[in-house]
């Protein structure tokens, strides 16, 4: 199972983000935009359990989004196994992570 919910420029991911998930929020973009103050967006991962490369691929999309709106978007408490998964990819220094 899997949530998203925000607070204007605020968002906190729940649950696993998987193949599933990731396909769901590919087709129906989930983070609305509109929302940000100052120009940014900012991405709690804290109280995700579980991510693959679809899940690189989500954040790798909505960073592109955020850009295209002239938006930055920053993800914090990114877990250490997402972090493998970027570095794997070669990715790692392209993410946009807060601590």
């Amino acid at each position: 199972m899997f949530k998203l919910e925000q607070e204007k420029n605020q968002v906190k991911l729940y649950g696993q983000l998987n193949f599933d998930s990731v396909a769901q929020l590919l087709k129906k973009p989930a983070i609305n935009f509109e929302l940000a103050e100052n120009s940014q967006i900012e991405v709690d991962l804290s109280q995700i359990s579980r991510f693959n490369s679809a899940s690189l691929a989500l954040l790798i999309e909505w960073m592109k989004m955020a850009e295209q709106k002239g938006l930055q978007i920053k993800y914090h408490s990114v877990p250490e196994q997402l972090m493998n998964i970027a570095q794997a990819y070669g990715f790692h220094h392209e993410l946009p992570i807060s601590v």
